[in-house]
């Protein structure tokens, strides 16, 4: 399931938002920046890892003045684009690869083997559906990254530690653990002050998992938190999982005690009413109540 559709895509704000930097997680041999979409493009978090001459790039955002954006960022850091590694299939953290390899050539794009797969297998489709509606704000073509052939991504010697698939937003992503800096990339198996895409999580089961996945996560103990998805005053902290499960708790309530659409929706949005990525509430109702 895509993660945008063209319709929705057409009801988001076009309002532009100045690209956000996090301070970096912790002091050592790297940092990392986080840089959040305008509402346009989602609110994606993708992070730039940065070592003494190089970088690893995790995610490469949705529109292309977002991933413009981004290697702007990347490139003030004067660091050589290595790796751009990619969580997962939804097309929001990689259709703007295209405009981020057009600018660093050199780096190569991979993801975990068995994600790379369903990239390859739905990008351009993805990237037709967009560009039928919104041709200027979308790449004109896709790239598709390589399958990652180890563990572990390195970065002047430091390991960038790639986790199993596990089950979140969707069935199969991939967070990252980076040692060095005490930080775990968590992508979409944590939202921060927004709605949670849970369009693919209707069922207990599933719900679940996607739970299951959180206390793993958790257990790293990783000190700085990179949620998939924020509002901009989000914090890079442990909270990222606490408020995903709470999300989750209230969806899976409000799925149990309505039965109809209007009625989820009044659920779903009590104590809600100001996160942002309204739309993923709307895809989730459309999931349960189609039509």
């Amino acid at each position: 399931m895509q993660l945008l559709d063209r319709r929705t895509f057409l009801a988001l704000t076009a309002g532009s938002a100045a690209a956000a930097l996090a301070r970096p997680a912790q002091a050592g041999l790297a940092e990392a920046q986080v840089f959040t979409a305008d509402p346009f493009g989602g609110v994606v978090d993708s992070t730039v890892i940065l070592g003494d001459d190089a970088a690893v790039l995790i995610d490469a955002q949705f529109t292309l003045p977002n991933a413009t954006r981004l290697a702007d960022v990347i490139a003030a850091t004067g660091k050589r684009l290595e790796t751009i590694f990619i969580t997962h299939y939804h097309p929001d953290h990689h259709l703007g690869l295209a405009a981020i390899m057009d600018r660093f050539p050199d780096a190569q794009p991979v993801a975990h083997p068995a994600i790379q797969p369903k990239i390859a297998g739905g990008a351009q489709a993805m990237l037709d559906n967009m560009r039928a509606g919104q041709p200027d704000n979308f790449a004109t073509r896709v790239v598709i990254p390589e399958a990652l052939s180890s563990d572990a991504i390195l970065l002047e010697g430091e390991r960038i530690e790639v986790l199993e698939p596990m089950h979140g937003d969707t069935d199969l992503i991939s967070a990252v653990h980076i040692p060095a800096l005490d930080t775990l990339v968590a992508s979409d198996f944590a939202y921060t002050g927004t709605h949670a895409w849970v369009a693919e999580n209707t069922t207990p089961d599933k719900i679940d998992m996607w739970r299951a996945s959180l206390s793993k996560l958790e257990a790293i103990g990783a000190g700085t938190i990179v949620p998939g998805h924020r509002s901009a005053d989000a914090m890079n902290d442990a909270s990222a999982f606490a408020a995903t499960r709470a999300y989750l708790d209230q969806w899976e309530a409000a799925l149990a005690e309505t039965s109809t659409a209007d009625d989820l929706r009044a659920a779903m949005m009590q104590g809600n009413e100001g996160l942002g990525l309204g739309f993923a509430l709307d895809r989730a109702i459309g999931a349960v109540y189609p039509g």
